[in-house]
Parts: C-alpha cells; structure tokens; sequence
C-alpha cells in the first residue's frame, strides 16, 4: 500500500501555492502516495483537488461571525482530523498552516512537514511552533536565508523550486484573442499584471508607471488578472486605488480588469509583456510560467525573483518601489521588440533547465519519503 499524507490547507482558494502543489499531485498521487486533503469548504481548491482523486475533507478554522476560531478549538479540530484520517505523514501547504500544526505536532502520532511559501516577518513564537515540524520546504534560497535569519532551524529546510508545467506553459501563435475580447485592436500594446490584488503584489505601483507612459504610448492598456481575496479594508481600499489611479490620469478606458481566470498560458501568450511588480516575492508562480512561454518579463528583484530570472539576460529587473524605475525598464520593452524576443526566449530556456515539474515533482515526493 502507497503511504498516507493528509495535506492541510488554510484557504479554499486558488493562488500561486495551491497551484504549485496541485500540478505535482496529479503525478505524486498516482505513483507514490495516497493523499488526503483538508480545506475549507468555500473556494475553488476543493473541486480541483476532487478532479485529481483526492478525498477532501472539510476545514473548519472560523466560526460563523467569520473571526478565526479560538486557538484551543483549532487544536482540537485539526487532532480529529488526524485522528480520522490516521495518516502517515502530515504536510500543510503554508508557513500559517505549518504553524497551528506545528502547536499540536508533539500530540500527533505521525511525523508533520510544511511548505514555507511567505517571506514575512514572524515573532518568536510562530518560529518555534514551525519549528516542531519534522521538516520544511522553502520555495527558495532567499525564503529560507529570511526565515533562519529569523531563528528558524536551517538543518529542517530544504530548498526546493516549484516546478512549471512546460509543455502546458509554451511559446504559442498570437491570436489576438484577448485584444478582441478587451475590444481592443490588434495594433493594441497590452501589458498583463497576474496575480492577487494585495498589497503586497505591487499593482498601484504597475498602475502610476503604466498611467506615465500612456501619453507617449496611446495604444498601450494594461489588465490586470485576478482577484482580491482579503476583505480587510486596507484591502479594498487598495484595489479602488488601481482604478482611481487610472481615472485621475483620464485614461480609464485604458484599464481592464476581467478578474480570476482560467487560460493563463493563454493570456501570457496574448499580452506584450508581462510585468510583476510585488514588493516582495517569495518565489512567484506567475515569473515561472511567463518564462516558461517565452514571455518578455519585466519585474522587481525582490525575494527569490533573482533566482528565476537574471536581469538583462532573461527579463528586466528593476528596484521594488520605484515607478519611475518600473517605467523606465517597460518603456525599453515597448520600443525594443528584439529585446523583448531574446529575453523571452532566455527565459523559456532557464524555465526549462531549472523548474522544470519533472525535477520539483521529484524532489518533493524524495523528501515526504525521508519523514516516513
């Protein structure tokens, strides 16, 4: 019999980490393990997991006025859970999840690991809760430097690169899809922001240098994919802020945001450049599969960017917070077309030799065996 790994999951929703593991599931789950999830009910993340075999089982962390559970009732619960499903091996796939296992982890039979997908700052006592898990994943070198540098335990990580799917995730005959779905023309230059609208992703500072360059550039527009999760009102407020950023330039007819999609290596094959402008990154999903189509990049080096992408090689690097930088390096793109091919294709190849799913799939599934 494969061995049992019950996966947690805080959120229902589908963002870069959940996609990261489901991509490897599809192939883990079929060859090595037998997996169980655990996630709340709300979201997509229940009915792809579903889609790839895996029994779900519901994850209650809030109560009815939508304010997280008393820490003791989380304890209680996620012991059932284990209990239940009495699994060999338990894997959260976040630093948050890792966390409120990691306070129950010397109550539990089986051995506990987690995903360190966030490079936030953490008090003393979420780091020693993370640190009674028996292993952890970083998604990168400047993931797992931030957290032991913090007081995390450097012998319990272990870096491993997501993988991209790059047969899924490849260079594709421009269409001019989107641009007509947009109703925009084909002489239309489209610049393609994806990702969560936070914070954290930078999408005001893509809004003030994408509104600085529409003068000299009028057929260039800008999309944003994705969605706000939060309902925090710093959080609404900063998505009202992209909008008004547009409208306070009178271009606002230069702004598109069709939200949450599915036909992302689409979209990254229909857009001129994408550009990824996050504060902070701890490894981001969307550089991976944008290098991987072949797609002209331009983004901050914040995190672990620099270890996907090398700046004037395979994208445009630019310093995090700047919107003049930010402006500056699209410009290049928009007026240097052969610029924009070499670095994509650079980048295809580095998606290829460094992230490919084959090699992360691989190393994963090695290190749940070493806890077992």
């Amino acid at each position: 019999m494969r061995p049992k790994v019950l996966l947690f999951f805080e959120y229902g929703t589908l963002n870069g980490g959940e996609f990261s593991l489901l991509a490897m599931l599809k192939v883990l789950g079929q060859t090595e393990f037998e997996f169980v999830a655990s996630a709340p009910a709300e979201g997509m993340l229940t009915e792809r997991l579903e889609r790839c075999g895996i029994e779900v089982l519901p994850l209650t962390l809030k109560g009815a006025d939508r304010q997280k559970l008393p820490i003791d009732q989380i304890n209680i619960h996620l012991a059932e859970l284990v209990r239940r499903v009495r699994p060999d091996l338990v894997h959260s796939n976040s630093l948050a999840m890792g966390r409120m296992v990691g306070r129950i982890a010397s109550q539990l039979p089986v051995r506990c690991t987690c995903h360190l997908r966030d490079i936030i700052k953490l008090n003393k006592t979420v780091v020693s809760d993370l640190n009674r898990n028996a292993g952890l994943i970083a998604v990168s070198n400047a993931t797992k430097q931030f957290h032991v540098e913090q007081g995390m335990s450097s012998d319990k990580i272990q870096v491993i690169y997501n993988g991209v799917d790059t047969d899924m995730f490849c260079p594709a005959p421009v269409v001019g899809t989107l641009k007509r779905e947009l109703g925009l023309s084909d002489s239309a230059v489209l610049i393609a922001n994806i990702g969560q609208i936070c914070l954290r992703k930078g999408q005001t500072l893509l809004a003030r240098a994408a509104v600085g360059l529409a003068e000299e550039f009028p057929e260039l527009n800008t999309v944003f994919i994705g969605e706000r999760h939060s309902q925090k009102a710093e959080s609404i407020a900063y998505e009202k802020a992209i909008g008004d950023i547009f409208r306070q330039a009178g271009v606002e007819d230069r702004l598109f945001c069709p939200g949450f999609r599915h036909d992302i290596p689409a979209i990254l094959n229909e857009a001129d450049i994408l550009v990824h402008a996050a504060h902070q990154e701890p490894l981001g999903r969307v550089l991976l599969e944008a290098a991987s189509c072949g797609q002209a990049i331009v983004a901050t080096e914040v995190g672990g960017t620099a270890e996907i992408l090398t700046d004037h090689v395979s994208a445009l690097l630019v310093v995090p917070d700047d919107a003049e930088a930010l402006a500056v390096a699209i410009r290049r793109m928009l007026i240097d077309r052969k610029l924009r091919m070499r670095l994509g294709q650079n980048a295809r190849m580095a998606a290829i030799e460094k992230f490919s799913l084959t090699a992360a799939t691989a190393s994963v599934g090695a290190f749940l065996n070493s806890f077992l």
